[in-house]
């Protein structure tokens, strides 16, 4: 069975692919400027990429007399708006990075329904890798950069009770390794990840949090912590602030807010991944599945 995205679907219309990759390619760069300079994707960006997008699929159906391609992209964008509010409201993107991931929707049509869907999951899964690997090489550098007061943090979380115990029942597990393997990767899983949690929290606390002026506080920032500003409580929530909240903290002389993880440059590693590994991924996949 072959799979095929979208620019493999009319191989005919010369230059088609050319136009969706640098469409995306542009769009996804301008994006990660915007994320590693504001820590936000303006809504205008993902917006113009959705519709321009759109557009090229109409005028292609228009163009072709083929209606088809029209309701595989309705069938695509229904899946891509499912996938983007599972992970926003599961907590694993932010706002611009769910709208950025839903402005794709295009990129992944594929020559049936069943394609389409495979698209969308190899993409995710490409999405994922290059996010881990990526966030590990930025916690990595933001450590190197912080070295002394991170490792503070670190030997401070350590001192407390629940990260012990924990440590402590990997142990003895390990100590049962010997009677069955298993043992041993529960004790590993165990005790790193209180080591993890201890890493990242200081991490964040050192380099990951910044005092700014109430003046210069932005629509979508998150707050360390509530903040009471003239009887009202202003939740530090996942969602970030909103505009009424902006206008109360400008009130006020600092606010502490925590920058997240500028994560679409894992977009565009993920982007180009999916274009020049995708059919050798499928050609490896299929290979294992046939053996």
């Amino acid at each position: 069975m072959e799979f095929s995205t979208f620019t493999n679907l009319f191989p005919i219309l010369i230059g088609a692919d050319s136009f969706l990759f640098w469409l995306f390619f542009i769009g996804i760069v301008v994006a990660c400027l915007q994320d590693l300079k504001r820590r936000e994707v303006d809504n205008w960006l993902n917006l113009f990429l959705l519709m321009a997008s759109f557009s090229f699929v109409f005028f292609r159906a228009i163009f072709d007399k083929d209606a088809t391609i029209v309701f595989q992209a309705g069938f695509a964008l229904v899946i891509m708006f499912a996938v983007m509010n599972l992970f926003y409201y599961g907590r694993v993107f932010a706002g611009g990075d769910a709208k950025l991931l839903f402005a794709m929707t295009v990129f992944f049509i594929g020559a049936t329904f069943v394609a389409t869907v495979i698209n969308i999951g190899i993409f995710l899964l490409f999405l994922m890798v290059a996010g881990s690997i990526y966030g590990l090489i930025y916690s990595v550098v933001l450590y190197v950069g912080n070295f002394k007061n991170v490792n503070k943090k670190i030997f401070k979380g350590l001192s407390n009770l629940w990260v012990r115990y924990i440590i402590l029942v990997g142990v003895v597990l390990f100590m049962f390794s010997y009677v069955n393997w298993i043992f041993l990767f529960l004790a590993i899983f165990i005790c790193v990840f209180p080591l993890l949690y201890v890493f990242a929290k200081g991490l964040e606390d050192v380099a990951m949090i910044r005092t700014i002026l109430g003046k210069d506080v932005r629509e979508g920032d998150w707050l360390v912590d509530d903040v009471k500003v003239r009887g009202e409580v202003i939740k530090a929530d996942w969602d970030g602030l909103s505009l009424e909240d902006v206008n109360l903290l400008r009130r006020k002389k600092k606010v502490k807010v925590k920058e997240g993880l500028p994560f679409v440059p894992a977009f565009l590693i993920a982007f180009l991944m999916y274009v020049f590994l995708k059919e050798r991924f499928m050609g490896f996949f299929i290979g294992l599945m046939l053996r």
